[in-house]
């Protein structure tokens, strides 16, 4: 994040003298989690994630532009501003899933919730995992975010006669 330096300067009689100089730094008032709704998957399932957006700051962080490196499930798509479910925003479905024109108003919340697909290329051993990031871009910040699923052990089969 960005530094800053300041100090103050007094001036008495004619003569002037400096303060301290105190360096401080601007925090990041935008905050991102990604979470699995579920924490394990099988081959050819999918996995909800669901991405949150916090914005303690004072004003409204607008244009950000979420980027995910899996692709997702059409349609799946749902994003709530301060819980009120809200129209879709620009979608391109990858991968990567890029989410455009995301909101998070002052001292609010922005939330994602989607289906990604498991892919042919992920691990099914025992103790497979797939990670998932996710990254945020706008408003003069570039958060990342990442959930982390375990292949669920099970047999899956199917018969048919």
């Amino acid at each position: 994040m960005a530094t800053f330096t300041n100090y103050a300067t007094l001036s008495y009689n004619g003569g002037t003298t400096d303060s301290n100089i105190v360096t401080g730094e601007l925090l990041a008032t935008l905050s991102m989690t990604k979470t699995a709704v579920r924490d394990t998957y099988t081959q050819r399932s999918s996995v909800t994630y669901a991405v949150s957006l916090l914005n303690s700051g004072t004003t409204a962080v607008t244009g950000v532009t979420v980027t995910d490196n899996l692709g997702y499930r059409e349609g799946s798509l749902r994003y709530y501003v301060n819980g009120v479910l809200q129209t879709a925003p620009t979608v391109t479905a990858g991968p990567p899933l890029v989410i455009s024109n995301i909101s998070v108003p002052a001292g609010g919340n922005a939330l994602l919730i989607y289906e990604a697909a498991v892919t042919a290329y992920a691990p099914l051993g025992v103790e497979a995992t797939v990670t998932n990031t996710v990254t945020a871009v706008g408003g003069g910040m570039n958060l990342t975010a990442s959930a982390t699923v375990a292949m669920e052990s099970r047999v899956d089969l199917s018969i048919s006669k």
